[in-house]
C-alpha cells in the first residue's frame, strides 16, 4: 500500500433521527467544523482548551488493509500538534461505549487495521468515547466557551491577577474586593470567567460546577 496522504473529501453531513448534526464554531480553526453526533461536538469542545492541539480537521480518510482487503477508512477528525509537542499528530474515531460493546469483536479488528495503518504514517490513532471526560467538565467547557467567542472587559485582568499571587481565592472573593457596585461585580466576575476561559487562571473544572464559590489560582503559564 502507497504512503498516501491524508485527505479530506467534502462529504455531506445528513441529518439523522437518531443523532445530533451541525457546526460547531472552532476559535483554533477559524471556521466552523461539521459534525454528526453530540459526541462529536463535545470532543471539537475538549480540542478547543487543550494546549497540546494547534488545529484539526473533521472526516479524514486514509488507506487500510481490513477484512482481506484495501479500503477507505474515515475518521471523525485529525489533530495537529504545535511545534515542540511530545505527541504525534492522530486520527481520531468518536464513539460512545455502548456502540464500541455492540460490536466489540469488530471494532477490536478494524481498530488493529488503523493503528497498523497510522503507525506507518507516523500518526497516533485516539477512540474518544464520553467516558474520557466527566460530564461536569463537558458542562464547565460549555459555559467558558463563549467567553472565548465573545469580546470582554480586559481592564479588570491585571487587578485579578495581582489579588491571586501566591495564594488562592474564589471567584467571589476576588470580585468583593475589587468592585464597588453591583453592575461592576458582574463585570468582574465576567473578566475572572474570561481569564479560566484562556487558560491565565486555573480552577477545578472537573468536579463541581463552575460558580462564584469557585477556587482561583494562577496559571503556571501565567505571569
Amino acid at each position: 500500500m502507497k504512503n498516501t496522504p491524508i485527505i479530506f473529501p467534502q462529504r455531506k453531513i445528513i441529518k439523522s433521527y437518531r443523532s445530533v448534526t451541525g457546526h460547531f464554531s472552532s476559535i483554533k480553526n477559524d471556521k466552523s467544523i461539521a459534525f454528526e453526533s453530540k459526541l462529536e461536538s463535545e470532543f471539537f469542545l475538549t480540542l478547543e482548551f487543550d494546549n497540546d492541539i494547534a488545529t484539526y480537521q473533521e472526516q479524514p480518510q486514509i488507506e487500510i488493509f481490513f477484512n482481506s482487503k484495501t479500503t477507505i477508512y474515515s475518521a471523525d477528525a485529525y489533530i495537529q500538534r504545535p511545534k515542540g509537542s511530545l505527541n504525534r499528530d492522530a486520527l481520531v474515531e468518536v464513539k460512545y461505549t455502548t456502540e464500541l460493546e455492540k460490536e466489540k469483536e469488530y471494532y477490536e479488528k478494524k481498530f488493529k487495521a488503523i493503528r497498523e495503518r497510522t503507525d506507518e504514517l507516523d500518526l497516533d490513532f485516539i477512540v474518544y468515547t464520553e467516558a474520557d471526560y466527566p460530564s461536569i467538565y463537558i458542562t464547565n467547557l460549555k459555559f467558558l466557551y463563549r467567553y472565548k467567542t465573545q469580546q470582554r472587559e480586559i481592564k479588570y485582568d491585571n487587578a485579578i491577577k495581582e489579588i491571586l499571587i501566591n495564594k488562592k481565592m474564589s471567584a467571589d472573593e476576588i470580585t468583593e474586593k475589587i468592585a464597588s457596585s453591583k453592575s461592576e461585580y458582574i463585570i468582574v466576575a465576567n473578566a475572572i470567567w474570561g481569564l479560566v476561559a484562556l487558560g491565565e487562571l486555573m480552577t477545578d473544572l472537573k468536579s463541581s460546577e463552575l460558580n462564584m464559590k469557585s477556587l482561583m489560582e494562577l496559571s503556571h503559564e501565567c505571569c
